[in-house]
């Protein structure tokens, strides 16, 4: 008998870099792609019903991907990928569990703030149980160039991920093994998780010593400009992560472990890393202002949520603190009020015991 393969229907919520890429990847790879947001309609992308896209990297191909009009459309896809930047998070994931069905299964890209956890338990109010599987990280690199072409330097190699409820991982695994053709490892829970993204830790080394770059909108590359104090830093904060999730009991990958299994270089430190990835040349710029999801997206949602888990735990995390004040002065932001979902997703007399049964999706939580 012959084995009938399935053809899943993928929607992509998002049309930023990563959820454009995505949707051209898993085109490029024959599945059938849907891609929303709620800039699609004045992107100058879009004519006809479909969203034209011209990549460069790893694959170089022209797609037209269908547009998708209406957030209630993603009732016709069995797969969501939600490819959002994290200060879309409060405008969209209400809306969107609201057309969640219990037959869908929800990949969570990048994601901070545990935001998986927060869609969970919107959906599970409104009486529908999806899969919703969490990733501390993306499938590719992308970046839009200046001639509006997307590239993609290249696919991440190999990465955890954690479902909600817990005992769907290992069916998460196969199905992302299958759709996204990379391995993945199981993580414990979505806390995890979120313990393993290195963005806000790397981002933040990578600010501080480019600051002047950044106030002069100077073009730099990132890589090249991540220098040994910036890597010193990160280090540090990186410490301070590890030591967070071990009072949290998850054991995720360091800064320079992530490093060594997301770009094409030797594990040989991580100096000798961001080197190897710059002479490489590496095309990823650093940010020209500060309005830059670095800065807008991994601070509030990426250190300051860390920050708020440590009070959670009831420990101090000085340089993560620090850290955060510094570029409150610097930015003249209120950094740590910028997290819009933070009190829906840790109420202020969470325990540790409970947000861990949380992340396990064993109870909702009236914080949410």
């Amino acid at each position: 008998m012959n084995k009938v393969i399935q053809v899943h229907k993928v929607a992509i919520i998002g049309a930023g870099a990563i959820g454009s890429a995505m949707a051209a990847y898993l085109t490029r790879k024959g599945y059938s792609v849907g891609i929303w947001s709620r800039s699609l309609a004045s992107s100058p992308r879009l004519y006809s019903g479909m969203f034209h896209l011209q990549t460069s990297g790893v694959f170089s191909n022209a797609f037209e991907i269908e547009a998708l009009d209406s957030l209630s459309r993603i009732r016709e896809f069995d797969i969501v990928v939600v490819a959002l930047p994290a200060t879309a998070y409060s405008d969209v994931l209400p809306d969107l569990a609201g057309h969640l069905t219990s037959r869908h299964n929800v990949v969570v890209s990048g994601s901070l703030s545990l935001a998986p956890l927060w869609l969970h338990e919107m959906a599970r109010k409104s009486g529908v149980q999806p899969v919703i599987t969490a990733w501390g990280t993306t499938l590719l690199a992308a970046s839009f160039q200046p001639d509006g072409t997307l590239h993609i330097p290249f696919t991440r190699k190999r990465f955890d991920i954690a479902s909600l409820p817990t005992a769907k991982t290992a069916q998460s695994l196969a199905l992302c093994r299958d759709l996204f053709g990379i391995e993945f490892d199981a993580a414990r829970s979505v806390l995890d998780i979120n313990l393993s993204n290195i963005n806000p830790i790397a981002h933040a080394g990578q600010l501080l010593i480019n600051f002047s770059r950044i106030d002069r909108t100077e073009t730099w590359k990132l890589f090249e400009n991540f220098t040994e104090s910036g890597i010193r830093l990160a280090e540090a904060l990186d410490a301070e992560r590890l030591t967070l999730a071990s009072a949290f009991g998850s054991k995720p990958r360091s800064l320079r472990r992530h490093y060594a299994q997301s770009y094409p270089v030797e594990d040989t430190g991580l100096s000798d890393m961001v080197r190897q990835i710059s002479e490489d040349g590496s095309k990823t710029l650093g940010p020209r202002a500060l309005n830059h999801r670095y800065l807008t997206e991994d601070m509030p949602y990426g250190l300051a949520f860390m920050e708020r888990l440590a009070r959670v735990a009831d420990m101090p995390l000085p340089i993560t603190s620090a850290v955060i004040s510094v570029l409150e002065v610097m930015t003249n932001t209120a950094i740590r009020e910028n997290n819009r979902i933070a009190d829906a997703v840790i109420g202020t007399l969470e325990t540790r015991e409970a947000l861990l049964e949380r992340c396990m999706g064993h109870r909702l939580s009236e914080a949410s």
